[in-house]
């Protein structure tokens, strides 16, 4: 049996030209690390009911959320605890959702990593499923998680909308302010 090493390593241009500075850091790319970093987890959770894992990736996104200064109008000007929170549950949230989507993929990026496959050999076989499924890509979020009753609503895209900030943008499809007041919530609890 071959040693394993979980974790995340992840690369945007984009997202590093505006972390020094070449660029207007965007909410886009925030999310898009978010949703990426948060996806192991997400995948133990879907898989096995419960994310024990995860602690690295976790802790990778609570640093790079603290290392953030202000840059743009829209930049959330304090990453505070219930802000990192909230971030961490949407990314988690929105990482779950595509992973249902994209399950053919999914499950062919396990079978490969089963049988020891290469980064290249991993790739290929998620382009394979998605090609096979009729899977491209996605442009618009499939739902969210309304703060409703103790543990949250699910709302498909085109439900009757919410009264409830951000939420209300999110389902009408524009998620650039999407989770900053908290309206999405991951029903993981790392600590059960």
């Amino acid at each position: 049996s071959r040693a394993v090493s979980a974790g995340t390593s992840y690369y945007d241009l984009d997202l590093s030209e505006q972390i020094s500075g070449m660029k207007p850091l965007t909410r886009e790319s925030i999310d898009r690390y978010s949703i990426i970093v948060m996806g192991g987890i997400a995948a133990e959770a879907v898989e096995f009911g419960r994310a024990d894992g995860g602690a690295g990736d976790e802790e990778a996104l609570v640093r790079f959320l603290r290392s953030l200064n202000p840059r743009s109008s829209n930049a959330v000007s304090t990453w505070n605890p219930d802000l990192i929170k909230n971030q961490a549950r949407w990314g988690a949230t929105q990482a779950v959702l595509l992973l249902k989507e994209y399950k053919p993929c999914y499950d062919a990026l396990v079978d490969a990593l089963e049988r020891g496959g290469e980064l290249g050999q991993c790739v290929v076989a998620i382009e394979e499923a998605a090609a096979r499924e009729g899977l491209g890509w996605l442009h618009k979020p499939l739902g969210v998680v309304l703060e409703e009753g103790e543990f949250g609503k699910w709302a498909e895209i085109g439900e009757e909308k919410s009264g409830n900030g951000g939420t209300t943008d999110l389902i009408s499809g524009d998620m650039s302010q999407s989770n900053s007041n908290g309206a999405s919530t991951m029903l993981i609890d790392k600590t059960a």
